[in-house]
């Protein structure tokens, strides 16, 4: 029998060593998130941050020193961390501290090898679940289409190569919702352009999907659809207006 696997997901926490709006101390919340998830005294296996650690990260000027304090904030709860790309993450640094923090029984497998993306598959206790498998996908595009993402092709056919194998289930993880979600200013402005393509490839095989899980929309949402859970969490640093008459944040 599989050992259960206990993952906490956090997202969006937008560190700034300033506050990133007025009364938004998004620093002082990472410490309070970071308490809080210390206080926890029940194992945890890893910690799944989906993207958007810090504000300014995407910037050309940015130094990465952000997403360092950041990751080291987290880090010093002594668990393991998988993390994906957002939208506004300094994509380089943060897929340094992610490989060089890698527990020594964690073999990770890039599938986006030809481009800087941080898109990947792992096992986290092949010992005891090694039909468990962790799928993260890195859907931060060009400028241009910020903030919506885009699966790459090479990710996507990557994906049905994995998923069509029977004998493994996997927990699916990224920054931008794949499904419209019956907001209007979200799913004008902040979802995968592809991500119709994507569901469908998630609809064919969903009996081996445990979960897909996104963030970016700084709010806790959960549906199913065509048998494929999707769920977000909140931002740890402010929440957006989704209800579907709710304006832009």
């Amino acid at each position: 029998m599989n050992h259960p696997l206990r993952m906490l997901h956090i997202g969006d926490t937008h560190w700034a060593s300033e506050p990133i709006a007025p009364g938004i101390d998004s620093q002082a919340r990472l410490n309070q998130l970071c308490d809080w998830i210390a206080s926890i005294h029940q194992p945890i296996d890893a910690l799944i941050h989906t993207g958007d650690w810090v504000h300014r990260g995407q910037l050309d000027c940015d130094s990465g020193n952000s997403t360092r304090t950041a990751w080291n904030r987290l880090a010093q709860i002594g668990i393991p961390i998988l993390t994906a790309v957002g939208n506004h993450d300094n994509r380089s640094v943060l897929t340094q501290c992610f490989q060089q923090n890698l527990p020594a029984h964690w073999t990770v497998h890039y599938i986006d090898s030809k481009h800087p993306r941080l898109a990947y598959w792992l096992t986290l206790n092949p010992q005891t679940s090694p039909h468990e498998c962790i799928l993260v996908l890195d859907a931060r595009d060009s400028k241009d289409i910020d903030p919506r993402g885009r699966l790459c092709d090479d990710q996507i056919v990557a994906l049905e190569q994995l998923l069509a194998d029977p004998n493994r289930n996997w927990t699916i993880f990224l920054h931008y919702p794949p499904i419209p979600l019956e907001c209007d200013w979200i799913d004008r402005t902040m979802l995968l352009e592809n991500g119709t393509r994507l569901h469908a490839i998630f609809a064919t095989y969903a009996k081996q999907i445990r979960g897909v899980f996104f963030g970016h929309t700084h709010r806790p949402m959960c549906c199913v659809k065509d048998s494929v859970l999707y769920a977000s969490t909140g931002s740890a640093t402010m929440h957006f207006p989704n209800m579907p008459s709710d304006s832009a944040a």
